[in-house]
């Protein structure tokens, strides 16, 4: 049986890299359409810049929904949220490197963890004119290639008034390193370099591996065995103790148990949608970590 987290159903317009001068900060943009309904989005390591085209997307915070504005700045989560869209809903997504958000919007990505900003909030006069343009044209562009092409131009404007970013970032190769290690590579004290590393990552060290494990692990899920020696088999080539650990990361990062998780994808629910994305695309938006 396929464990794998692939599959169809979500339709989807494609991956954009960035121009050159964006390329160091952030990663591709994915314009994508959604399904409608209420969906459970998994933890996510990176902040995330949403543009909303069409239709429109809810977050549930607490007892209360919150819509969300037309882009919008959303930080990492260290858990699971819920969000309804509505039927027809396009967005364009673009991942961040925590050093991008000081260097794009003038504060430290671990600032923005369990939030999502409207990015007027943060800008001075200039950024919130032409953050302002770009909103108030959004529902009149129908090309995808000038939809992406107006965002990155609003981004090369903001980012050539953010000045270079002080925080800090570890390559993904080094964050297996022991913490005093990487303490002493960055030339910090151990406690030093964990406040600073909390300041842009928005979690420490250690819970930023967890969840990095567990990421890494559901984006690259290709194995096909019998379930129940499957899922053991995949928690020790992801470096858990035994099965029982994965099972519970895996729910504390998706809200669902693996083999619920692994049903959900199989079937047409369209709360799992988020799983059904093309592996290469997937790759290619997030990089390595997942999501």
């Amino acid at each position: 049986m396929d464990v794998g987290l692939s599959g169809g159903g979500m339709i989807a317009d494609g991956i954009h890299l960035p121009p050159p001068g964006l390329a160091g900060c952030l990663s591709s943009a994915l314009v994508t359409s959604l399904p409608g309904g209420t969906y459970i989005l998994p933890a996510a390591l990176h902040p995330v810049l949403l543009v909303i085209l069409q239709g429109g997307i809810v977050v549930r915070r607490g007892a209360g929904e919150r819509p969300l504005p037309g882009l919008v700045l959303c930080g990492g989560t260290r858990g699971v949220r819920e969000a309804r869209a509505e039927s027809g809903t396009r967005i364009i997504t673009v991942p961040l490197q925590p050093v991008a958000v000081r260097v794009l919007f003038g504060l430290p990505g671990g600032a923005l963890m369990e939030e999502a900003v409207d990015p007027a909030e943060l800008l001075d006069a200039a950024g919130r004119g032409a953050l302002a343009r770009f909103v108030e044209a959004l529902p009149s562009v129908a090309a995808v290639r000038d939809e992406v092409r107006r965002l990155w131009d609003l981004l090369a404007a903001l980012r050539r008034g953010g000045g270079r970013s002080s925080d800090l970032w570890v390559p993904l190769p080094l964050l297996a390193f022991p913490a005093d290690l990487l303490a002493e590579r960055f030339g910090l004290g151990p406690r030093q370099f964990e406040r600073r590393f909390r300041e842009s990552y928005g979690q420490p060290l250690r819970g930023y591996r967890q969840q990095l494990r567990c990421s890494r692990m559901l984006a690259s899920l290709r194995v096909t065995v019998d379930p129940a020696e499957g899922w053991a088999a995949i928690a020790a080539a992801a470096g858990y103790v035994d099965q029982a650990h994965l099972c519970r990361d895996v729910r504390r990062f998706t809200g669902h148990t693996p083999t619920g998780l692994q049903a959900g994808v199989a079937g047409d629910d369209p709360a799992f949608w988020p799983y059904r994305v093309d592996p290469a695309t997937l790759a290619r938006h997030f990089g390595p970590t997942g999501f």
